[in-house]
């Protein structure tokens, strides 16, 4: 690479701060460990259980989980583009070998922004659909993983701020939009011998 996206003291200073906290406590290590690498994962039981759970949760957590997974999904497209348009940023085990800890093993790619960041906020977000309670749990899970990838030594602070609004701004997107998935909706309740709800046009905000 030519050019590298640059790292600001606020960056330096809150890296070496957070995973300067791995060496307090092995169980807080095993936490931030399982955190930052099975984000992914934990987030699929949530939306099975989300999905297969009813009568507890009937269709509007269902429906929730499609917008959760649609604004999830787009905002690591997002990523994706924004990862190979601006310059390589080096990940802070690897510009700072000798200061920062790692707990995880991972490729020497570039950091900005964080994947794990955007999508947890867009699935948090596409969450609230399903009620306060729910996307409030999920926002503070979605914080959690995202301290977590600093914490473990993956992450600069301003990688996972920028995949918090990235991922804010993606489920807010497809929440506002949320017509235009209706027959995405409609072709998973198909597939899984849902009922659609009696007066759902009426309800939805």
């Amino acid at each position: 690479m030519t050019s590298q996206f640059p790292i600001p003291p606020f960056d330096h200073h809150w890296a070496l701060v957070i995973n300067g906290w791995t060496r307090y406590s092995p169980l807080l290590n095993d936490l931030g460990k399982v955190l930052a690498k099975l984000a992914p994962e934990i987030w699929a039981v949530v939306f099975l259980l989300l999905w297969f759970w009813p009568p507890l949760r009937q269709n509007r957590a269902r429906r929730a989980v499609v917008y959760a997974v649609v604004s999830g999904a787009l905002a690591v497209v997002i990523n994706v583009i924004l990862g190979h348009l601006l310059p390589y940023r080096p990940r802070p085990f690897v510009l700072e070998p000798h200061l920062i800890h790692p707990l995880l093993n991972h490729a020497h790619d570039t950091s900005f922004p964080s994947d794990h960041a955007a999508g947890s906020f867009g699935f948090a977000v596409g969450l609230f659909y399903a009620g306060v309670g729910d996307g409030m749990w999920a926002v503070l899970f979605a914080a959690a993983v995202a301290l977590a990838r600093v914490f473990v030594g993956l992450h600069w602070p301003t990688d996972v701020i920028a995949g918090t609004v990235i991922g804010i701004l993606s489920g807010l997107l497809v929440l506002g939009l949320r017509g235009w998935l209706e027959w995405l909706v409609q072709l998973l309740f198909g597939i899984f011998r849902i009922r659609p709800e009696h007066g759902y046009r009426r309800r939805q905000w």
